[in-house]
């Protein structure tokens, strides 16, 4: 009895602050605050197929990337591989590898790259003719580049709480152009920068049924300076619940009705919810949706996957998702992930 009211005390505490999250400042966005904005795209597209609802259910390998701390209920070895198809012709790709090391916890690997392709250079005309000819110089091609290279830790401290670590080297290529100094000389730059940042995260069973908590902090950094101005990554801090709505049905099953909520707090926007769902059968095939509100675009989101057993010790992972794009200006992301545990 005691431990139904302490969930019900947590659950309504939960709910309020969700709630309070939401519509606070439902009048305000805080847009423009922060740069790298590609280290909040969804990587792992079981997340993402549920609405990237469940940093308290999200565990092995691809945990990296939302909350370290579900990296210590990897067993054994996992190799984790995802590519995302995003908007305008733009990709994200992300591995990872991950092995535990029994009571002395769980380390892990992660590298994430975006792929713009081939971008075309411009620059203000400084002559008559440059301006009379395009109106713009042509300096020619490149292709921009953003890669964060990550090395994470994870332990379980008991067998309801367990807590992780995610350090990241930030690299950024955006070629180089000429600008013009104070004295009025012209100088060639290299639109480089490097920086770490850092994610924290963890994982609570209170003991009621399957009922997890969680919280995170993702992209901590310092303020990077780009040439003269300065701007700090997208700096995230969420905090999710998930459990088994099966558990109230029967005492086991072999079937699971996974139903999970985040609710983040971002620098550089306003409070967000994500909701999702997910049900397994017989832990072989997954069927996926989610809900994610206050996004200007994909606010559904769809997926699914399957765990095929290659023999004894080694099993394979595929996962698929889909999010809605309403716009007739984007098309919609679709991200396939696959997974080697073994």
């Amino acid at each position: 009895m005691k431990k139904q009211n302490i969930f019900l005390q947590i659950l309504i505490i939960t709910c309020l602050f969700f709630t309070s999250m939401l519509y606070g400042q439902e009048n305000f966005k805080k847009v423009s605050q922060s740069g790298m904005q590609y280290l909040k795209i969804g990587v792992d597209a079981a997340m993402v197929g549920r609405g990237e609802a469940g940093i308290s259910a999200i565990k092995g390998v691809s945990a990296i990337f939302w909350n370290p701390a579900g990296l210590s209920y990897l067993n054994g070895k996992e190799i984790f591989s995802t590519y995302n198809a995003w908007i305008a012709d733009i990709s994200l790709n992300a591995i990872a590898a991950g092995i535990s090391f029994g009571k002395w916890g769980t380390l892990g690997l992660s590298v994430l790259w975006m792929d713009y392709g081939e971008l075309y250079g411009t620059s203000v005309p400084t002559t008559v003719l440059e301006s009379t000819e395009l109106g713009y110089v042509d300096e020619g091609t490149f292709s921009p580049a953003d890669i964060a290279i990550g090395l994470a830790y994870s332990r379980q401290i008991s067998s309801q709480f367990a807590v992780g670590g995610h350090v990241r080297y930030l690299y950024e290529n955006y070629g180089d152009n000429v600008i013009i100094t104070t004295n009025g000389i012209e100088k060639n730059v290299d639109n480089i920068i490097h920086a770490f940042s850092f994610d924290l995260g963890t994982l609570y069973y209170p003991g009621f049924k399957s009922l997890a908590f969680s919280m995170s902090i993702q992209n901590f950094s310092p303020d990077i300076k780009f040439q003269q101005e300065a701007f700090s990554p997208p700096l995230t801090f969420k905090l999710g619940l998930s459990m088994d709505l099966l558990d109230f049905a029967r005492e086991s099953s072999h079937n699971t009705l996974l139903f999970a909520v985040d609710a983040i707090h971002p620098r550089d926007y306003s409070e967000r919810l994500n909701i999702g769902i997910e049900y397994n059968y017989l832990g072989m095939f997954q069927l996926r949706g989610g809900y994610r509100m206050n996004y200007d675009e994909g606010t559904f989101t769809t997926g699914g996957g399957f765990l095929f057993p290659l023999n004894n010790s080694m099993q394979l992972r595929i996962n698929i998702s889909y999010i809605f794009i309403t716009s007739d200006r984007f098309s919609s992301p679709m991200q396939v992930t696959v997974g080697l545990e073994f």
